[in-house]
C-alpha cells in the first residue's frame, strides 16, 4: 500500500511581484504627466499601468504543494489559487540524506558546500520547527531543497529514508 500525503504551505512573495508593482505605478505616473502636459495618449499609459498593477496583485498570494509519495516529493507552486506550476520532482533513489534545519551537521552542509544549488520552498519563518533540508544528487549535480513538513508526511519520509534519516 502506498503512503500519501499532501500539504500546502504559504510561500513568500517573489521579487517579481514587487517589480510588476513599481512597473505599474511608473506607468502609471508618467501616464498622468503626458496626459496633463502632451495629448490624451498618457491615459493609454494609465490604464496599462492599472493592468499591470492588478495583474501583480494576483502574484502576493502564494503556496507551495508538496506531494508525497513512498519518499518521492512533487512540489509545484500555485499563484492566487488560479494557476499551479509544477517546480520539480524529488526520487528517493537520488536524495542523500534528509535532516531538520535545526541540525548543525545540515545547517553547516548549506553553508560550506560550494557547488549547491538550495531551493527553498517555505515561508522562510525564523526558528520554525518544522523545516527540514532534503539533499538530492542526481546526475552528479547536488540541490537541497528546504520544505515545511507536518508530521504526517514527516512519518512517510522518515519510514523511506530510514537510514538517509539524520535526526
Amino acid at each position: 500500500m502506498d503512503k500519501y500525503s499532501e500539504r500546502l504551505v504559504n510561500g513568500r512573495v517573489g521579487n517579481d511581484a514587487f517589480l510588476m508593482m513599481g512597473i505599474g505605478a511608473v506607468l502609471i505616473v508618467g501616464g498622468v504627466a503626458m496626459t496633463i502636459l502632451l495629448s490624451t495618449f498618457g491615459l493609454f499609459l494609465v490604464a496599462a499601468g492599472i493592468f499591470v498593477i492588478v495583474q501583480s496583485t494576483a502574484r502576493f498570494h502564494i503556496e507551495f504543494e508538496y506531494l508525497i509519495m513512498d519518499g518521492d516529493v512533487d512540489i509545484a507552486k500555485i499563484i492566487s489559487k488560479k494557476s499551479r506550476k509544477e517546480l520539480c520532482s524529488i526520487k528517493e533513489g537520488d536524495i542523500t540524506s534528509m535532516a531538520s534545519m535545526k541540525n548543525d551537521r545540515a545547517r553547516n552542509d548549506l553553508e560550506v558546500k560550494k557547488q549547491l544549488k538550495i531551493l527553498d520552498y517555505t515561508e522562510k519563518k525564523p526558528d520554525a520547527d518544522n523545516y527540514y533540508v532534503i539533499f538530492e544528487n542526481k546526475n552528479g549535480k547536488e540541490t537541497a531543497y528546504i520544505l515545511d513538513l507536518d508530521e504526517k508526511s514527516l512519518n512517510i519520509m522518515k519510514d523511506a529514508l530510514k537510514m538517509k534519516f539524520r535526526k
